[in-house]
Order: C-alpha cells, then structure tokens, then sequence
C-alpha cells in the first residue's frame, strides 16, 4: 500500500535547468563577466574606428557620418565601462540595456554606412558572444535570430520603403549575401549558446557538488548534512517536499527521514512496517525514474527512466509502473546506496523536471552518486563516535561504582559508628547526623551520575522491564515509594524513542528526589487516542507555579525542567506538566505512535 503524501503544490511553469541548479556562488559572477565585456567592448569599438579612420576609400559619401556612428559607439562603450568600474556592481537593467545596444549599434552602422558585408558584422557575432558569457542558450539563440530579424528588415527597408527614406540610406541590397549572413548568424548563436548552457550547467553541478560535499565531511553533523543535501536537490526540482528512505542490509529495517526547512536542522525519523517496506522503497522500479500522472486522472506516465549504469531505458519496460506515492502528482527518485550497509531512495515529491529530462536525471543519479558515500562516511563516524564516548561513560561509571561510591560508604558507615558512640553529647552527635545525611545525599547523586553515565541500550522488548528496574532500584536507594504501573504487556516503540524516554523517567526521578520532598510518586505507562502515554505523578510541593501548562506554554514562559522538555522534543512528543504548590505535580507525555522521533 502506498504511503500518504502531503503535497504542497508545484509551480505551474517549469523554468529550465541551468536557473533552478540556483549555485550561490554564480551571483558572484556578474560584476567580473559585465567588466570583461566592457574592456571588449571598448577594444572592438576602437579597433574598428582605427580601421575605419585609414580605409582607402575615405571620400566615400557615407565615410563621414560612419565615422559619426563609431565615435558614438566608443564613446558609449567607455561611458559603460566606466560606470562598472566605479560601481563596482552590475544592475540588472544596465546588462539588459548593454545587451540591447549591442544589437542595435551594428544594425545601426550597417544601415547607414556600408554594405551588410562590411566590418561592422563582427559587431553581431560580439552581441552573440556576450550574450552566451551572460546568460545560455535561450538568450544567445535569442540574440542571433533578432540580429538576423534586423537584417532582414533593412533589406525589406532598403528594397520597399519610402524614396526619401532610400536615399538616405548607403547600403545596398545583395540577396545571397543577406541570406548567408542570416544563416551564418543563426548557426553562431546556436553553437555559441549551446557551448555557454553546457559550461554553465557543468560548473553550477560542480560548485552544488562541492558544496554539499563539504557539507558532508566527517565531524560534522549527519542530520544537518542530509537536511541540506535534501533541501537543495529540492530546490533545484522545484519541491518543498523531499525524503530519503533507507533500509539496513543486515537487519532488513527501514526507515524515512523527513527533514524541515528550518536553520535548526531536524529530521524526523520514522520506522516502517515491514509490511509496509516493499511500497517504500519502490521495489521493482527503475533506478532512476520521474513519474507523473495525466491530470487529475489515476493514469500515470514515466516519463523518463535511467537503469544502474545511466542508460536510458526503454518505453516498453515502463507501462506497468504506477504512482508509488498516493496523493503525488508527480515523483522524481534516485536510488543510492550508502557503503554495503544501507540502500535508499531519495524521492522528490511534486517536483518539476524540465523537457530535458534526460540531463536532469542523469545529474540527479550522479550528485547522489557522490554524495551518498560521503554521508555514509559522517553516519559511521557519529555512530563510532557515539559508541566510543558510551563506552568511556561505562568505564566512569565502573570506576564511580567501585572506588568513589564505596569509598563514601565506607566513610558513612564509620560516621554512623562515632556518632553511635557520641550519643553522650548531643551537640556532636547531631553534627555528626547531619554529616552522615550529607554523605548519604552525595552517594546518591553519584549513584545517579552513574547511572545517567551508561548507555542506555534498549529497545521495545526491554523497555518495560527497564522502567521498572530503574523505579525499583530509585525506590531502595532513596527511601521513596514510587510504584512503576503499566497497562500493557509490550510498548511497540523505536529503540530511540526507548531509549529518550527511559532517560525522561531518569530525570523526572532525580527532580523528585531532589526537588519535590515527595514520600511517593507513581510512574505509568500506557496508550490512549493513538498516543503513547507516559505520566509521573508525585505527592510532593509542586513546581513553583500552579496550573496546567502545555510544551509550548512551558516555553513562552520559561518553567518546567529544561532537559526533560528537550528530550520529548527530540522524539517528536508534547508534554503537560499540572502543578499545585503544596500539593504536587503531575507530568504527562504524549508520543504519537506513528514511532516518529527527531533528530538535531
């Protein structure tokens, strides 16, 4: 069964791939490239009034007002040049305004000063090739089919317009040659543009590449590389809406990770059914594939599918394929796979691919291609890092357990002998009391240092059994009456959320021991409206303000335990805290069994 998909709608109109890879670092370019076309720009101009000044033929009637035009055309080329250089910045308007002026200054000049054969056709081969540094394709075709437009209406002006207006007029009409320059300025453009959108497109995919690469590196931090690895290719699709799904080899669980367009960087986790992974993690699908439907029908259509090795793959293979998201109007998914350990789908939801579906799919395969060991590399990192820093709290709190902590029993038990033997003077034997209740407070902080210090490694089988444990171990160490009741059998939570949760009953215990003055406290555990439940109530004082506050509440005014309100946070959970001062608390977390957790 397909997995439920919100969707946040795609934009109506996709713009071409080289303007949605959005590279930060391209903006940059702006200034520099306007500065070399200026010095260009100023170079051609005087150049050709240089050969214009020596021509042999200089007593032609239109010489002097060609000489006119070129002085112009310099004069506003080191008037543009001079304007970015102080500026230091390229505003929109005045690169439109460049490239226009570059277009119409040579039909300018070849219309009132000589034949279309003269020099001055470089000029649109220059308006080609600035538009082709500026921009792509789409421009530079643009740039050569309107010079070639402009030549074609001084051929039409020169040969059909107004007598008085051809007589004003030194250029003369040669149909062949007007022909051949439209063609040939047609076929630069096209080359010249085709070159500029591959190179542009090239070095964007290698700055996102980098980028995320450097993201990824190792120390740094998994979730925060994956969100921007996501939100990126997102963008790049035009979706709001990405995920990865994930499956351990060695295991066979799977997982979804979901991240939020949030600079906090958390990503929700969630486990899937087994039943449920085959629909996942799209057995049975290309490797990579872009999938939309045919309006609002239930009809769907691959559009575009590459295998393993970046072929294209047939049509024929491709017709039994359904809309593996429901409620998706369309899905871009790239399979990867991360070391020998995990394999996954990163899936764009209601994404837009342009109409060369070929080239997008093709960078998507091959940017997760990089990317995916890199992340392998951080995940392994993390999880050696956590595993190295566990077991040296282990070792802590062996060490606590067997030096420090006997060591302060010792101490206590012979206070308790001289003040026995003390009983004569009571003054002394009430300091030595209070001494003795001291040392019996810090035993039992160090007694729960330790234990914060181990690792917690439980999944749902333990979990039960752990609470328990740890409220029958806090009862007789501390004198306290606390009662572990639970109303189920078996909690079907993430080890995660195991493992969050059981140092939340952690916590709650030592505030209640520390803070409450309770003599009996009640931990339970169970499941209500599609929730899990966990309350700790106490007969103690109460926190320091009375009412009923919710998470967010708790927030807004700053109260309740801080650590506690992280840890229900982190797995996607609420909590309510009731307190009356004087007589007691009662905390209350609710986790949807969804088995989502969050991580930052």
């Amino acid at each position: 069964m397909a997995t439920e998909e919100r969707t946040l709608g795609a934009p109506p109109y996709t713009s071409r791939f080289l303007s949605r890879l959005r590279v930060a670092g391209l903006r940059y370019e702006d200034p520099r490239v306007e500065k070399v076309l200026a010095y260009s720009r100023l170079f051609l101009a005087a150049t050709v009034l240089i050969g214009w000044m020596v021509r042999p033929d200089a007593q032609a009637g239109y010489y002097q007002f060609g000489l006119y035009l070129l002085l112009g055309y310099t004069v506003h080329s080191l008037v543009l040049l001079a304007f970015l250089v102080r500026a230091g910045r390229a505003p929109k308007g005045l690169i439109l305004w460049a490239q226009a002026s570059d277009i119409l200054w040579p039909a300018l000049l070849c219309l009132f000063t000589d034949p279309p054969n003269s020099i001055f056709f470089v000029f649109f081969l220059f308006a080609m090739l600035a538009a082709a540094f500026r921009w792509g394709f789409v421009e530079t075709m643009a740039t050569a089919e309107i010079s070639a437009a402009l030549l074609l209406v001084q051929a039409a002006i020169v040969a059909y317009g107004p007598a008085h207006l051809q007589r004003l007029l030194a250029t003369t009409i040669d149909p062949a040659r007007i022909i051949m320059r439209c063609g040939f300025l047609l076929m630069a453009g096209f080359l010249l543009g085709f070159l500029a959108e591959t190179e542009k497109e090239l070095r964007a995919e290698i700055v996102l590449t980098n980028r995320l690469l450097s993201l990824a590196r190792v120390g740094g931090r998994f979730t925060a590389a994956l969100q921007e690895v996501l939100l990126e290719l997102g963008r790049v699709f035009a979706s709001d809406t990405v995920y990865e799904v994930v499956c351990q080899n060695g295991s066979g669980r799977a997982f979804r990770w979901d991240v939020s367009p949030t600079p906090q960087g958390h990503a929700l986790v969630q486990e899937i059914a087994p039943a449920q992974q085959t629909s996942a993690l799209m057995e049975g699908y290309p490797h990579t594939f872009y999938i939309e439907r045919n309006g609002d029908t239930e009809e769907c259509r691959v559009v575009e599918a590459l295998d393993d090795e970046g072929r294209r793959m047939d049509e024929s293979q491709l017709q039994h394929l359904q809309m593996p998201v429901a409620g998706a109007r369309s899905l871009l998914v790239v399979h990867h796979e991360m070391g020998r350990e995990w394999r996954g789908r990163f899936v764009v939801v209601n994404g837009r691919v342009g109409r060369r579906w070929e080239r997008e799919l093709r960078f998507a395969q091959d940017i997760m291609g990089q990317v995916a060991p890199a992340l392998y590399s951080v995940y392994i990192f993390h999880r050696f890092r956590s595993r190295a820093g566990a077991i040296e709290r282990a070792r802590v709190a062996r060490e606590l357990h067997d030096t420090t902590i006997q060591s302060l029993i010792s101490i206590e038990m012979q206070l308790d002998v001289l003040r026995r033997r003390a009983l004569e003077d009571q003054q002394l034997s009430t300091e030595l009391e209070r001494m003795q209740e001291l040392l019996r407070q810090e035993i039992l902080n160090l007694r729960e240092l330790m234990q914060s210090m181990k690792p917690v490694d439980i999944g749902p089988h333990q979990f039960l059994d752990f609470i328990a444990q740890l409220v029958e171990r806090f009862s007789r160490d501390t004198g306290i009456a606390v009662r572990f009741v639970s109303e189920l059998q078996e909690a079907a939570l993430p080890a995660a959320t195991c493992r969050e949760l059981a140092r939340v009953v952690q916590e709650g215990l030592v505030n209640i021991r520390k803070h409450s003055g309770a003599q009996s406290a009640v931990v339970r555990f169970g499941a209500q409206n599609g929730s899990w439940q966990l309350v700790i109530d106490d007969a103690g004082h109460g926190f320091p303000f009375a009412g009923r506050f919710t998470l967010e509440e708790l927030d807004q005014v700053r109260r309740g335990p801080t650590v506690m309100k992280e840890r229900v946070r982190a797995i996607g959970g609420d909590m309510v805290i009731e307190s009356t001062m004087g007589r007691g608390s009662r905390i209350e977390i609710t986790i949807p069994q969804k088995g989502s957790e969050s991580y930052g």
